[in-house]
């Protein structure tokens, strides 16, 4: 039997170590997503803070050249990112094409951190996990696998997967806020608020 004066001792001994025990089971077993972790992240521009960005362009079914060629068929690109204050990301890919028959849709999405330096004026998305869903038929038929999510493997992720956007700049134009990036041909990839994709 132990000493009356051990028992609160003993006790207040097993009560830390459990206390510690749970705290460390609960920052293990969490099950909270945190892609920032070993990834580069910095403060994003306040202007960009908490709105999904979207930018996009598509092609008429079928179209064809000015002279009367025929240009190939449909299709449809877009992407969009969503920002967090320090540095979390969510970006977003839809690409679909579309011939006489059938229709091939890619749904992307990745999670991870970015790097936005305001005076050289460049951003990095740095990729930590996601997934995507391909959607492929004719006629009425569907390919094997249809809509189901696919978790994107090491290639299309950090380290090997960086998306890097070059001399952008936030402008005004007709009261809308748009984050513009530029191609080297002098054409820009203009980037608004919309809706998130659900």
């Amino acid at each position: 039997m132990l000493p009356q004066k051990a028992t609160p001792l003993i006790s207040r001994a097993l009560f830390i170590s459990i206390c510690i025990f749970a705290m460390a089971c609960s920052k293990k077993d969490s099950g909270k997503d945190t892609p920032g972790n070993n990834l580069p992240q910095s403060s994003v521009p306040a202007e960009l803070v908490g709105k999904y960005w979207h930018t996009g362009s598509f092609s008429m079914t079928q179209f064809s050249n000015y002279d009367g060629s025929y240009a190939g068929q449909a299709f449809e690109i877009a992407t969009g990112y969503k920002f967090s204050a320090d540095g979390t990301a969510e970006q977003y890919f839809y690409w679909t094409k579309t011939s006489t028959y059938c229709r091939e849709q890619v749904l992307g999405y990745r999670k991870g951190t970015a790097v936005f330096d305001a005076a050289k004026k460049t951003f990095r998305f740095y990729a930590a996990s996601g997934y995507y869903r391909r959607y492929n038929s004719c006629g009425g038929s569907q390919s094997p696998g249809y809509g189901e999510k696919v978790a994107y493997g090491p290639e299309d992720l950090h380290p090997k997967y960086v998306d890097e956007q070059k001399n952008w700049t936030l402008v005004t134009e007709q009261g809308k806020l748009i984050w513009r990036v530029p191609f080297d041909d002098g054409s820009a990839n203009d980037y608004t608020r919309a809706d998130e994709p659900r």
